[in-house]
């Protein structure tokens, strides 16, 4: 199944290196398109990404104006290739684990009426850049999390969902999710550690007034649809995102 994975980056070129290395650790067989975005970064992004391309004819690459993270993975949706049957997301500073791939695809494989594979996370605050594994003094904690990467959607739910909200400046994955869980889809949750969520100085959700406003208006927004259309339920994984102290 040609799936294709999204990677929205915005001047982090040490942290991409770390996550597109993660991709070259997937088992043979896996029918891998890498498209990184390119949000208008003015570092030395741009050089990495063309540097990655010459190691690995995989991956992809479309650059845009910056215009925030939602706006980025709008313009992956729209640069999907006609053979893309399968869809999911990377953030730039995180790092897929070695068999998310094998393991979800294979229930999307066996399941043809199911829309959504949807998996783990391990939050955690240090990775080792060589094994691409929490290190040994790493505080690490796994969970079900609300994160695009714990998920393969199907190309035909992404068609049908449509694009991200970009008036939020953050949330927008919370926001995506949500309209996907509330409209009838039909999703396996399964027990597969699908990434590495790091957090570090460089989060997009330190910014904790931000981060809390977009949460609260992504969740208002399901409110009002749901409000609006009483037909729409939630039914969801079983998200359970406590963190243990070190890692808020």
């Amino acid at each position: 199944m040609k799936t294709t994975l999204i990677i929205p980056v915005f001047n982090r070129p040490k942290h991409m290196v770390i996550a597109v290395k993660s991709l070259m650790h997937q088992p043979e067989g896996i029918d891998l398109d890498v498209l990184i975005v390119d949000d208008g970064s003015t570092d030395e992004t741009p050089d990495v990404i063309a540097k990655l391309r010459q190691f690995n004819p995989k991956i992809r690459t479309v650059r845009r104006e910056n215009g925030g993270v939602a706006q980025a993975r709008n313009a992956g949706l729209e640069n999907l290739l006609a053979e893309t049957e399968v869809v999911t997301f990377l953030d730039s500073d995180d790092a897929m684990t070695k068999n998310r791939f094998a393991a979800d695809l294979a229930v999307l494989m066996n399941c043809p009426d199911v829309d959504v594979t949807y998996g783990n996370m391990i939050v955690t605050d240090q990775l080792d850049e060589t094994t691409l594994m929490p290190t040994e003094n790493a505080v690490s904690c796994e969970v079900t999390g609300i994160h695009l990467t714990s998920g393969l959607f199907r190309r035909r739910l992404i068609d049908r969902i449509g694009r991200f909200d970009s008036t939020l400046k953050q949330a927008e994955d919370t926001d995506y999710l949500l309209r996907i869980f509330e409209s009838h889809t039909k999703f396996i949750q399964t027990s597969t550690v699908c990434h590495f969520y790091l957090r570090h100085s460089g989060n997009m959700t330190n910014e904790a007034s931000v981060s809390k406003k977009s949460f609260a208006l992504a969740i208002m927004k399901s409110m009002q649809r749901r409000r609006a259309d009483p037909s729409l339920r939630i039914n969801k994984p079983s998200f359970q995102i406590e963190l243990p102290h070190g890692l808020w």
